[in-house]
């Protein structure tokens, strides 16, 4: 399996013929290691210079491809519209013609000139690809220089004090050329073209929409799909009522909302209920819900009497809004995908294999995966096969710890089952709340002696004293997906989160389902380790 880093990433994405365009990652992340492990003051402080002269040149360097790519584009988006503005006055100036008399004319004037040229339609593809290549590249370029300056304060040692070069250059990074909103203005322009010509094709075009809840992890799909975000106001009354209006015409076009249920848990559901229906009421084709963390998940259930099983009640409100089709990632219960109608399909993606190539990273010795609780053996199980394909895989076995709770949170006893001493220990779960649990169930592997203890959830939440317990417990490192964005109180509190992106498996998942190609093969553990590495 590759390995998950930010630079093979990069590698992989760099559009051919385009790679001046692209950040120098590698070059600019090995100077900074040269530097912190150089003793010498004077050669030190010479090959700081050198970092911030080559950070410099490679900002000047992207700036320059994106204003060349952005002229270029320009001058082509001029060219199709008095291209198509040709077109309609000939249509007028034949007394509004029948549109597939013109098509035959033009049809036959293109055969019998032998063309060469790419017509109309194929460079109104080309353009669209391009557009989508450069927003991708904007993207990338973000992250690349984000990363490469928190690096910088990492290798020396000025993370979370007042030296830290990050919050400036980020602040600066925005105001770069390659941020500006030329890009944004062509794409408004292509957009009317590209409407017109879907319109008379009859073509299905793919809307992205994202609500309030998770914002960057919207932007980096739609990067990787290659297409704008639509934009959509998501506002708030004085009294707090949601105020939804979608910006972008949606009519005939495939709609994919991205929004997680996460905290504020009802606060993000109203918005999503009322995302779906305005794209409904907009007359869109489909409308698809991305709920990367489905909110309500834990209460799947009758378990006392007289209560509500708000699991299926909040499907049957999607549903009733006029949801398509729902896409989520890991769900607490995988029945709840039964809880939907048959009509409408529920695809249940695994993020379980991205954090099985990042241990693998990680030189684990005796490596034991173990479940929290006895209703997490099959999760913890299918987190254990994932280490099967790699290339010398280890020894893995599975331990489970059970408990018995006193109420909702609140466990009174616990008891392992297998053997880890001399062991790294992995605790798998689908989410992290307050981590009580998790810390307890780290403390308990430790005192059976084991040598190290992680943890990786899907969905983490951290709500209330939860980073503070897991900085005071024996965890070495926990590992989320960003299905739930990590609150900034979170990373203060604690630096033993780590957080991986799900970016490149919901793509793939949305580009199947668009396409009509399958996407079984997300299901497939070790087949979607490749997807997401």
């Amino acid at each position: 399996l590759s390995k998950m880093k930010f630079g093979l990433d990069l590698k992989q994405q760099i559009v051919e013929g385009w790679e001046s365009g692209y950040i120098g990652y590698d070059d600019l992340k090995e100077l900074i290691k040269k530097i912190s492990s150089e003793m010498e003051k004077e050669t030190k402080k010479k090959r700081e210079e050198d970092f911030f002269l080559l950070l410099e040149d490679e900002l000047e360097k992207v700036n320059r491809f994106y204003l060349e790519k952005v002229k270029e584009f320009e001058n082509e988006v001029e060219r199709l519209e008095a291209t198509a503005a040709r077109r309609q006055a000939k249509k007028k100036s034949r007394g509004g013609a029948d549109d597939t008399e013109i098509k035959s004319e033009e049809l036959k004037m293109m055969s019998s000139l032998a063309l060469s040229e790419p017509t109309e339609q194929e460079r109104m593809i080309k353009l669209h690809a391009q557009i989508g290549q450069l927003q991708a590249s904007v993207w990338l370029n973000t992250q690349g220089f984000e990363k490469i300056m928190k690096k910088y304060d990492k290798f020396m040692g000025l993370r979370h004090t007042d030296k830290a070069k990050t919050p400036e250059f980020e602040s600066r990074l925005r105001n770069e050329a390659f941020k500006s909103d030329r890009l944004e203005t062509i794409l408004e322009r292509f957009k009317l073209m590209r409407t017109r010509m879907n319109t008379e094709q009859g073509r299905v075009e793919l809307k992205l929409i994202s609500g309030s809840a998770n914002k960057p992890l919207a932007e980096e799909i739609a990067a990787r799909l290659g297409i704008p975000l639509s934009p959509a106001k998501v506002r708030r009354f004085n009294d707090g009522e949601v105020n939804i209006q979608l910006c972008d015409s949606v009519r005939g076009c495939s709609v994919f909302i991205v929004q997680p249920t996460c905290p504020p848990v009802n606060d993000h559901l109203v918005e999503l209920l009322l995302l779906i229906s305005a794209a409904r009421r907009a007359s869109a084709a489909s409308v698809t819900a991305v709920v990367p963390y489905y909110g309500y998940a834990r209460q799947d259930r009758k378990d006392r009497s007289r209560v509500p099983i708000s699991a299926a009640d909040v499907a049957r409100m999607m549903e009733a809004m006029g949801v398509d089709r729902v896409v989520c990632v890991d769900l607490h219960c995988a029945q709840i995908q039964g809880f939907f109608g048959p009509t409408t399909p529920v695809d249940n993606l695994f993020a379980a294999p991205i954090a099985v190539n990042y241990f693998n990273m990680k030189g684990l010795e005796s490596p034991v995966i173990v479940s929290p609780d006895a209703g997490g053996v099959a999760r913890a199980k299918l987190f254990m096969e994932g280490f099967s394909r790699l290339e010398n895989p280890p020894e893995v076995s599975l331990a489970v710890i059970l408990k018995q709770r006193a109420a909702a949170g609140v466990v009174a006893s616990m008891h392992l089952v297998g053997d880890v001493s001399n062991c790294d220990c992995i605790i798998v779960d689908d989410m992290i709340d307050t981590a009580g649990t998790l810390c307890a169930a780290a403390n308990e592997l430790k005192s059976f002696g084991a040598r190290r203890v992680f943890a990786f959830a899907t969905h983490g939440l951290f709500s209330g004293p939860a980073p503070d317990r897991i900085e005071q417990c024996v965890l070495e490192e926990v590992v989320v997906a960003n299905t739930v964005p990590l609150r900034p109180d979170v990373r203060e509190r604690t630096r033993k989160i780590r957080q991986l992106s799900i970016g490149k498996l919901v793509y793939s998942a949305i580009r199947g389902i668009h396409y009509g190609t399958s996407v079984s093969a997300l299901f497939e553990v070790n087949i979607a380790a490749d997807l997401i590495a």
